[in-house]
């Protein structure tokens, strides 16, 4: 019996590998040379490096036929969630099984672009508005679950994995604009009923984080102090000291890119961004060549919300974006979201490494046209 191989695609490949590698370095330096911590840390770079090279080996026709199944099981861990779930600083938001912490929100970005585009493909075309109602339908049921939590971030991010797919398959752009008029239009309904003051306070701190430079603009302020102090070239590796002091919290989580920047400057900061705009792209261009319109649209819409989740780290810890709480990908410390982003990745390989891929259509960004 032969070994099943995984197939990878091997410089999206080493750009991981490269982003775990260099994410390890500024954890070690930004914890203060923690060994508990960068011994986690190095564990679940490990498990997220399995879990891709695990996935990669899948067929791709297994993946589409558990769409279904993958989803229902998000919906009823985040059900076990509201029941049973760990409450850490007053959210709800993990799940103990035995030894194992996990969040059950993070399967969702998994499930909920396999789910939808498993809809689309069910008939191929571009979406008609009824197909958008059933994809908007099953997506609201898993947003709602993680509104509860509380979570808005991961909510919002819920909707966007189904929009990436939608918006690969074709959904005309007057849809489009009357989504984002829409969501326009709630933002000042978002902020008297569903938001909490915490999150009104990373708003208003992004506005103008020097009206409360101790309390909500704090951790803002000495991240950009951080970034600017690291010049062109950098202070060098473990000589950070906005990170290594205690001056920014979460130095070695969400913040972690301000460590980075401080040490190795504008020089080490444009590697950072041109990596992830390396393995983005990559991802993308490995979706529009994948043989089926099922693997299109799922690796499109993972390497899209692999860029946006890089894209607003880096806005956030600039003071471009609000905080928001979204690791930095494979840099962060962490556990179930880097390993999530590493099966997203042995997914996208799975679907995209095959045979060889057929030529795909990208007019009006319909990846659907293809034979199935």
């Amino acid at each position: 019996m032969s070994m099943i191989r995984p197939r990878l695609d091997y410089p999206l490949f080493v750009a991981i590998c490269a982003l775990i590698a260099l994410g390890s370095m500024s954890v070690w330096s930004a914890s203060g040379y923690s060994v508990p911590i960068i011994e986690r840390h190095l564990a679940r770079a490990c498990m997220a490096i399995f879990a891709l090279l695990a996935l990669s080996t899948v067929p791709a026709k297994k993946f589409k036929d558990s769409a279904p199944h993958l989803f229902g099981l998000a919906v009823i861990l985040l059900v076990g969630v509201i029941v049973a779930g760990d409450t850490t600083n007053g959210a709800k938001r993990w799940l103990a099984l035995g030894p194992i912490r996990f969040q059950p929100s993070e399967l969702v970005k998994v499930a909920v672009p396999m789910m939808v585009a498993w809809l689309i493909v069910k008939d191929p075309g571009r979406p008609n508005f009824q197909k958008i109602m059933l994809c908007a339908l099953v997506t609201a049921v898993p947003a709602a679950l993680i509104v509860i939590q509380p979570d808005l971030d991961g909510s919002i991010f819920t909707v966007m994995y189904a929009l990436f797919v939608l918006f690969l398959a074709g959904m005309s752009w007057k849809i489009i604009g009357s989504v984002l008029i829409t969501v326009a239009s709630s933002v000042p309904l978002m902020w008297f009923f569903f938001m909490e003051e915490y999150q009104k306070k990373r708003v208003t701190q992004f506005l103008n984080p020097e009206s409360d430079p101790l309390g909500a603009g704090y951790q803002i302020i000495q991240s950009l102090i951080a970034i600017g102090s690291g010049g062109f070239k950098g202070k060098g590796f473990m000589h950070a000291t906005q990170g290594q002091l205690g001056f920014i919290p979460e130095s070695h989580t969400d913040f972690i890119f301000s460590t980075f920047a401080e040490e190795w400057g504008f020089l080490g900061s444009s590697v950072i961004v041109l990596l992830y705009l390396f393995i983005a792209g990559r991802s993308l261009w490995l979706a529009a060549n994948a043989p089926a319109p099922f693997s299109r649209l799922v690796s499109g819409a993972l390497a899209m919300s692999f860029f946006l989740y890089a894209f607003i780290n880096l806005g956030m810890v600039s003071g471009l974006l609000p905080v928001m709480g979204s690791p930095l990908p494979f840099i962060s410390y962490g556990g179930t979201a880097m390993i999530t982003q590493g099966a997203c990745f042995g997914i996208i390989m799975a679907l995209c490494c095959g045979k060889q891929p057929t030529q795909a259509t990208w007019s009006h960004r319909t990846f659907s046209k293809a034979p199935n």
